[in-house]
């Protein structure tokens, strides 16, 4: 039995140490990507749930409006009548002489929406490739959403920078209803046509504070 010297012993431990240590550094390193890819995943779909009943709340407002053909409401500074609103009896006057203004349900997810932004720094715009209204227009990166719906996409999101503001954008088309052509029918739209889509930013920042709270 060949017995090794003790020079070629402690080379051999440390090969053995050197290969341990390698392939820990392995596994704390392998850990790490796992655990930052996990958060990364757990923060987008924070981000996304956030987006999704944002915009599930303005489906089932614009519904409840639209299923009734709007509301009138008392004619105020917040809320003038909307010049872009082409129907019979826009403004009534009530018998005390108190007037009021038809809000149609666009203008009315106008209005939520600006609510929402102010108190909840959460973003919600209505637009479409055909708005009546100017300041409905789409931007950029809605722009490629509404012309992906014409393909037949049913979603588009995305995690974008705007305005120096880390964003989680998500928006999704809706169909012309039939009270929808009280409106729209001028344009040529049809019941089951694409009319545009409602588009919703989330800030990330905040989402991504808490996260990094929970982990430390």
């Amino acid at each position: 039995i060949e017995v090794k010297k003790g020079g070629q012993e402690q080379i051999d431990v440390w090969k053995h140490g050197f290969v341990f240590l390698f392939v820990w550094t392995l596994i704390i390193v392998g850990s790490v990507i796992w655990n930052l890819d996990l958060k990364k995943t757990e923060v987008e779909n924070n981000a996304r749930i956030q987006a999704v009943a944002a915009w599930q709340k303005d489906i089932v407002y614009r519904s409840w409006m639209s299923s009734h053909g709007g509301a009138y409401v008392p004619v105020s500074e917040s809320t003038p009548p909307n010049p872009y609103l082409d129907v019979p009896n826009r403004e009534i006057m009530t018998s005390d002489s108190i007037e009021y203004t038809l809000v149609n349900p666009a203008y009315m997810t106008r209005q939520v929406n600006e609510i929402l932004l102010s108190r909840f720094n959460i973003m919600g715009h209505i637009t479409s490739l055909n708005p009546i209204r100017p300041e409905n227009k789409a931007d950029e990166w809605e722009t490629k959403a509404l012309n992906e719906f014409e393909k037949g996409s049913n979603e588009v999101s995305e995690i974008v920078m705007l305005k120096d503001e880390k964003l989680f954008r998500l928006m999704k088309p809706f169909k012309v209803e039939k009270s929808c052509l009280k409106c729209h029918a001028k344009q040529g739209y049809k019941f089951g046509d694409i009319r545009g889509g409602i588009s919703v930013a989330v800030p990330m920042t905040p989402i991504e504070e808490i996260a990094n709270k929970a982990t430390k």
